[in-house]
């Protein structure tokens, strides 16, 4: 990697994003202040990102997860440049690639019978939500603290609410239609009990019952076999729609999803992120009686719509993700490499004394200070110290190791990163954490 060079040319870049684009980012997670100076990126290859300062770093950003094989994937691009030369986007009827994209989901995916195409997560939580209420004629939905399934004001509800509103319908946002804040129920996640209470109580008015089966937007929580369990029974026997968000999980830690690893099967599946490798494709499957509300004719009343949805770039990108996730086994790699990460920071803290705990699955892992303990609810995150987890993001940053300082967040693998990486990772974090 490149020794730190000045970032003259990112704070110029920033400075003049500020003046056009709200605080200088996309969204206001791309926009926090890194401690160690403004950030603009102007390419990425494999495991790497490089700012328009020339700036070398080993990402474990990845977007927020979506980069599964790595930057600039060959066979990917391929694909995606394949799609661009035959027209980006037809608008009507359908075309090969919708249709082989679908299999390969109703394939992969347990639960999955048909597929509606979109582009991004909160897209696909936005249509299943939909689905769901249409099929019910309720309107109440279940979602658990922590959990995170867009920004939209269906969900953007108690997903880091403060320790005083814990069990509250916390916003996330000003601006949420206060209608939809309370038609959406909150509970502690892996609490089954909590489960059957909500379900006793409010079963006949329920939508739908919404979670991260593998809780990512807070580090990770785990899930109690118990907790899914009762979940699918207690919606199966009221017949309320049980949707997973599996926008971080599918196909970042199993082909099949978490549904296939952990063996429970919802009504209806969300996929977005490393579906595509970085390219905006989204979907939300299940069961066809939930899906055909969506068919467009005249006995179908739910309306599912996008210009954009089954852009073919998207699509070809996915098809090559989806088949190289598959014939390669990139999860059992990314399992084995997420395992010797975690274990050498375990080690690392160990060695300084330093309070804390790693958290993580597979390919997803992060430090978290000033909390031990194995997290099993958003109860268990609060409290984790955020100033040194910035801190370590600085001192890692200064030596080449870039990802969020946001201390809920997480870092990720690729199938681009390998033993280099980890050891230069570890050597540094060595410095680091004697540092902090």
């Amino acid at each position: 990697m490149s020794e730190r060079n000045t970032t003259e040319r990112s704070s110029e870049l920033v400075d003049r994003a500020r003046s056009v684009v709200p605080g200088g980012a996309q969204t206001g997670l791309r926009a926090q202040a890194y401690d160690t100076g403004d950030v603009a990126f102007e390419s990425a290859s494999g495991a790497t990102l490089t700012t328009v300062d020339g700036e070398t770093y080993v990402d474990y950003h990845l977007g927020f997860g979506p980069i599964v094989l790595g930057h600039a994937h060959e066979a990917v691009d391929a694909a995606a440049h394949g799609a661009i030369d035959d027209g980006v986007l037809y608008g009507a009827g359908t075309a090969p690639l919708e249709v082989e994209v679908a299999e390969r989901l109703v394939d992969l995916l347990p639960s999955v019978e048909m597929v509606n195409f979109c582009n991004s997560g909160s897209e696909a939580t936005y249509h299943a939500i939909r689905l769901a209420r249409a099929f019910t004629g309720n309107e109440k939905i279940l979602k658990f603290e922590g959990c995170y399934h867009g920004w939209h004001d269906y969900v953007d509800v108690s997903v880091y609410p403060p320790e005083e509103r814990l069990g509250e319908q916390y916003p996330e946002s000003d601006g949420m239609l206060s209608a939809a804040v309370e038609n959406t129920l909150v509970a502690p996640f892996n609490d089954a009990d909590a489960v059957r209470k909500a379900l006793r109580e409010h079963g006949d008015d329920l939508a739908a019952v919404i979670l991260e089966p593998v809780p990512h937007s807070v580090g990770c929580l785990l899930p109690d076999r118990e907790f899914l369990e009762t979940l699918r029974e207690e919606t199966r026997e009221r017949d309320v729609p049980l949707v997973f968000d599996e926008v971080i999980t599918g196909f970042r830690h199993s082909p099949h999803g978490a549904q296939g690893e952990f063996g429970v099967e919802p009504d209806l599946t969300c996929v977005a992120k490393a579906l595509g490798n970085g390219y905006p494709v989204a979907a939300v499957g299940g069961r066809e009686d939930l899906l055909a509300q969506a068919g467009g004719d005249n006995e179908s009343g739910v309306v599912i719509s996008g210009t954009y949805s089954g852009n073919l770039p998207g699509l070809a990108a996915a098809r090559e993700t989806l088949d190289t996730v598959v014939e390669e086994d990139v999860q059992g790699y990314l399992t084995d490499l997420g395992d010797r990460y975690r274990d050498g920071l375990r080690d690392l803290m160990a060695d300084h004394g330093v309070e804390g705990r790693v958290v993580g699955h597979r390919s997803i892992f992060s430090p978290q200070f000033g909390v031990t303990g194995e997290p099993k609810s958003y109860a268990d995150v609060l409290g984790l110290d955020e100033e040194r987890f910035r801190a370590f993001a600085a001192g890692m940053r200064e030596r080449g190791h870039f990802f969020t300082p946001n201390p809920y967040k997480r870092h990720h693998l690729s199938f681009a990163h390998d033993d280099e990486h980890l050891s230069s990772y570890l050597d540094d974090a060595d410095d680091v954490l004697a540092d902090l």
